[in-house]
């Protein structure tokens, strides 16, 4: 991992996303969240709302921009 992560984001990633922790760069963990996000982060039917796991990802998301930005 060659960039800042915090215990949370780390757990959750973990969990996961355990291909981001290897990931090059903050942008290519980063692009591989929202990735994940697009993926299984929305409320059925109109997908238009973040459901609990999009938000705990968005979270984790910022997380690592700001420690990396």
């Amino acid at each position: 991992m060659n960039y800042n992560i915090n215990e949370h984001a780390k757990a959750f990633l973990e969990e996961h996303l355990p291909q981001a922790l290897e990931a090059e760069s903050s942008y290519a963990a980063l692009k591989m969240l929202y990735e994940l996000i697009d993926e299984k982060g929305f409320d059925a039917p109109k997908y238009e709302k973040l459901n609990a796991f999009g938000l705990e990802a968005d979270e984790v998301y910022d997380e690592i921009y700001e420690l990396n930005m």
